[in-house]
C-alpha cells in the first residue's frame, strides 16, 4: 500500500510515500478517527509531512495530519500522527442556538451545509464539502426535535446520532489516482450519513448473516468489559420555569420503582418555549427537545458493555472487510465462555500494517455503550 501525500490547498499530489515502517489508521462509523505513520528519516520526508497536508491511504481512507515529531535514535524515524477527515467538521461550531423538528439526517445535513457549505460569512465556507446526492446516505430516519449550540458539527452529529446508530462519514473522492506516476486529485470531501445494516443471526432483513467465532477460525482475540458504575435507568429532564411552574419530563425505564429506580437529574434550562429572536415553539416541540436530551444523557449512563477483538478477514477466511461487511454493520460474536451470542454493532475498524503484514481490529459497540441487543 502507497501512500500520497496531497497538498491541502491544491488538493493535488505532492509525493508518495512507498516506504514505512509502521502504518495504522482508525476508521470510526460516527467519529473523527486517527492515523500514524512511521517513516525512515529524510530531506524529502520534511519538505511534505507538515501539518495540514492529506495523506491518502486506500480508497475512502484520507487523513490529515496533525503533527510530525522525529525520534534520531539508531532508526532515524518520523513519526507522522493526525485525525482522518471526518475531523473536518469539528472545524466548525454552532455560535448560536439551533433548534430543528425534523429527520435526525436531515438535521445533519442542514448542519453542514449551514456551517461549511453555504455559511452567511463566506469566510466560513470551506469549497471542498459537498452533501452526498446519492439517497443512500440520505436516508429515511427517525424525527426528532433537536437543540444544541456551542458545540462543533462533528461531536453535535455524533450526539444526535448516537441513540439511534447512525454513522456519517466526509468520504474523499479521490480521482486520478496512480501511484506509479505520484498522480492523485483529492476532488471533494462528500458528506455521507451511513445507516447501519443487521448482519446479526437471524436478521429480519433478511441479509447473510456475519458471524465471528472462535471455532470458526475468523476470530483470534476477544475482551469483554462490563461497567456499571455510573448506571441510571430513568432522566429526569428539567427545562425552563422555577419551583413548582419548572417543566419536568421523565424519560427512560419510568415505570421502575425502589432499588430499580436509579435517577439522573438533567439540567435542561437551555431549553425554552422562546426561541433567542422572540419567536416561540409548542409545548409539544418543547417536550420533544427534553425527551431527545434525555435520551442523550442516558446514552453515557447505561451498564456500558464493550468489546473489542481481533479479526481474520482476508485470505481464506470467511468474511472480507469492505466487501461482506462494513463499519457500523450489526454482526454476532459467538462467546463460547459466556455460552451466548451477542448482536454488536462495529464502531470502528483498525487497520495496521508492520513488517508487510496487515492487521485488522474491530471494536463491537463505542466505549461505554450499551450493546443493541442479547440473545442466549
Amino acid at each position: 500500500m502507497y501512500l500520497a501525500i496531497i497538498d491541502y490547498k491544491t488538493r493535488l499530489v505532492l509525493d508518495m510515500i512507498k516506504t514505512y515502517d509502521f502504518v495504522q489508521y482508525v476508521d470510526e462509523f460516527s467519529g473523527s478517527g486517527s492515523f500514524q505513520i512511521n517513516v525512515p528519516m529524510s530531506d524529502d520526508t520534511f519538505a511534505y509531512l507538515v501539518r495540514s497536508n492529506f495523506v491518502f491511504f486506500e480508497e475512502g481512507i484520507v487523513g490529515v495530519i496533525e503533527s510530525c515529531k522525529d525520534s534520531q535514535d539508531e532508526e532515524k524515524q518520523v513519526v507522522v500522527t493526525g485525525k482522518l477527515t471526518n475531523s473536518i467538521l469539528s472545524y466548525r461550531s454552532l455560535l448560536k442556538t439551533e433548534r430543528y423538528n425534523a429527520m435526525i439526517t436531515t438535521i445533519a445535513r442542514l448542519l453542514v451545509e449551514k456551517h461549511f457549505i453555504q455559511p452567511t460569512d463566506e469566510k466560513r465556507k470551506i469549497d471542498c464539502i459537498v452533501l452526498a446526492a446519492d439517497e443512500k446516505y440520505n436516508p429515511t430516519s427517525e424525527k426528532i426535535a433537536f437543540c444544541d449550540t456551542g458545540t462543533d458539527v462533528c461531536q453535535s452529529i455524533s450526539k444526535m446520532f448516537l441513540p439511534y446508530g447512525y454513522g456519517f462519514e466526509l468520504y474523499p473522492i479521490v480521482e486520478d489516482y496512480n501511484a506509479q506516476q505520484d498522480a492523485a486529485n483529492l476532488t471533494s470531501l462528500e458528506f455521507r450519513v451511513l445507516k447501519p445494516v443487521d448482519r446479526t443471526i437471524d436478521n429480519a432483513e433478511g441479509n447473510t448473516p456475519v458471524v465471528f467465532a472462535f471455532q470458526l477460525n475468523n476470530l483470534s482475540r476477544l475482551e469483554y468489559e462490563e461497567d456499571g458504575s455510573t448506571y441510571c435507568s430513568m432522566a429526569i429532564v428539567a427545562s425552563e420555569g422555577t419551583g413548582s411552574e419548572r417543566k419536568i419530563l421523565e424519560v427512560g425505564d419510568t415505570e421502575m420503582t425502589g432499588l430499580d429506580r436509579i435517577e439522573l437529574y438533567v439540567d435542561a434550562r437551555d431549553i425554552q418555549s422562546e426561541n433567542e429572536d422572540g419567536t416561540t415553539i409548542s409545548d409539544e416541540e418543547l417536550y420533544s427537545l427534553m425527551k431527545q436530551r434525555g435520551l442523550e444523557k442516558l446514552e453515557e449512563h447505561g451498564i456500558f458493555l464493550s468489546f473489542s477483538g481481533s479479526v481474520l478477514v482476508s485470505g481464506d477466511n470467511r468474511y472480507v472487510y469492505g466487501k461482506d461487511f462494513y463499519k457500523g454493520d450489526y454482526v454476532s460474536v459467538i462467546d463460547e465462555v459466556r455460552n451466548r451470542i451477542f448482536d454488536l454493532q462495529i464502531t470502528s475498524v483498525t487497520k495496521s500494517i508492520s513488517q508487510g503484514v496487515e492487521h485488522f481490529d474491530i471494536d463491537f459497540g463505542l466505549d461505554r455503550l450499551t450493546v443493541r441487543r442479547l440473545v442466549g
